[in-house]
């Protein structure tokens, strides 16, 4: 694999097509990385232009006084081959190609992206594109992309070959309160493929979680090979699309690959470790507590929470997931209506519903009791509407339970649309969740997670 060093980590960035007017995406591009505080050096390239947003321009990347490691190229079409050639005799180390035009148009397209392919291969150095978004690496705080994206340094890395798509859920997470490490947007992959950012990645020391959105894989058993192994280390969370034959269409004509069938990414899928989900909000979700959790190393879960709603759907939905809600012995559950001083109603075998008791003092209790229970491998607790927002007693008292059983824990709050994101921002160790399918989806995953490591013996 090359280097992708000089890509997501370069020490200077030349922007070929930088513009002073603020409709062009060079001009978008050129802002963010000045805006995003990047502290390498940036070079705007434009020869109609003395200066761009108050820095020096060049004609040329052959003008610029250094060898560029990263040059972000946004410029028609058929101007794209002839920068190439001109950045391959600068000595520019990496590419990253927002135009669009090649593969995805025609044959004629795809000509062209095959010569800008050679001339990258033959001179071995990696390129993004074309037909993409561009990259970040925000502790790097490179945000070479034209959209307004600006994230804490965090654990979570996303690699998307759609763009739009892959920007859209990055802001998302965004808002679930996840801290992301580094995005690729890797368009058409006429170099560097889904497998050789999955690898790098892999072997990033900031990034604990990797998530892909994969419309198609050009080499099938080189990403099952790094995947293989990546996966023993961190978790890999994907959405395949193109899933049905509309579908697949679809993906083919957006980059211009070949599609597979969904049966054998699956398979795939599954015999490598990788966790796949089919909804947006899952794949947010699972990386979410896979960012901040353990891998659940078993299916027994406890349901803990004051409304008995809930703790039926959230069994069911356990247990269509092939998870287990075990029942509590008679004798477990007196002990905890002595030591919890539960409500004389309130239901205890597991799931346990405390019978609409707000106190917080009982539902620590129970999950405490819980955790500490061989026959468990997980807790949801679900906390009541009141008080709101919860009292950060009962939050801190979670993740410490949690840091103490080593067992993971997981929040749902269902009482009101906004309560989520606000219980979310009062803890950056517990993943929230809105609802009993989101929290069932979650701890499934990671049950799923864990039984992959016990089988490889990571």
């Amino acid at each position: 694999m090359q280097s992708l060093d000089t890509l997501l980590r370069p020490r200077s960035v030349a922007v070929v097509g930088a513009s002073d007017d603020a409709s062009k995406h060079g001009h978008r591009v050129l802002k963010n990385l000045i805006g995003g505080g990047y502290e390498g050096r940036i070079y705007p390239v434009n020869p109609n232009a003395q200066t761009v947003l108050g820095l020096k321009s060049y004609a040329s990347l052959g003008a610029i006084p250094e060898r560029v490691d990263l040059a972000v190229i946004i410029i028609p079409a058929s101007l794209v081959l002839d920068t190439v050639r001109e950045a391959i005799d600068a000595g520019v180390g990496s590419l990253v190609i927002i135009t669009a035009g090649f593969g995805e148009t025609g044959e004629n397209g795809r000509r062209i992206q095959a010569e800008i392919a050679e001339l990258c291969n033959r001179a071995n150095i990696p390129m993004v594109g074309p037909n993409c978004m561009g990259i970040c690496n925000f502790p790097a705080k490179l945000t070479a992309v034209f959209n307004d994206l600006k994230s804490a340094p965090g654990t979570v890395s996303f690699i998307s070959q759609s763009g739009t798509y892959g920007v859209t859920t990055l802001n998302y997470g965004l808002k679930m309160g996840i801290d992301f490490n580094t995005f690729v947007s890797s368009g058409n992959e006429a170099v560097t493929q889904f497998s050789d950012y999955l690898e790098h990645l892999g072997n990033d020391p900031d990034t604990r979680v990797i998530m892909g959105y994969i419309e198609s894989l050009r080499d099938g058993a080189r990403f099952a090979r790094i995947a293989r192994e990546v996966t023993k280390r961190k978790p890999v969370v994907v959405m395949k699309f193109g899933r049905t034959r509309k579908g697949s269409l679809a993906a083919a004509s957006h980059t211009g690959a070949l599609t597979g069938t969904h049966a054998v990414y699956s398979s795939v899928f599954r015999q490598c470790g990788v966790i796949e989900v089919t909804r947006t909000h899952d794949l947010l979700n699972v990386a979410l507590a896979l960012s901040v959790q353990p891998p659940m190393h078993g299916n027994r879960v406890a349901i803990i929470g004051a409304s008995g709603g809930f703790a039926v759907a959230a069994t069911d939905y356990l247990e269509e997931h092939g998870l287990e809600v075990p029942t509590f012995s008679e004798e477990l559950q007196q002990r905890i209506r002595r030591e919890a001083d539960t409500r004389a109603y309130a239901s205890l075998q597991n799931p346990i519903d405390l019978a609409a008791d707000f106190r917080s003092a009982p539902l620590l209790t129970c999950v405490e009791i819980a955790l500490k229970q061989a026959c468990i491998d997980g807790a949801i607790a679900a906390l009541p509407a009141s008080p709101y927002p919860p009292l950060e007693e009962t939050i801190r008292g979670l993740e410490h339970m949690q840091t103490e059983s080593g067992k993971p824990v997981a929040i749902c709050f269902y009482a009101r649309p906004e309560g989520v994101e606000t219980i979310q921002a009062m803890t950056h160790s517990l993943p929230v969740y809105g609802s009993p399918e989101d929290v069932g989806q979650v701890m499934a995953c990671l049950s799923q997670y864990g039984a992959y490591l016990a089988r490889c013996g990571a």
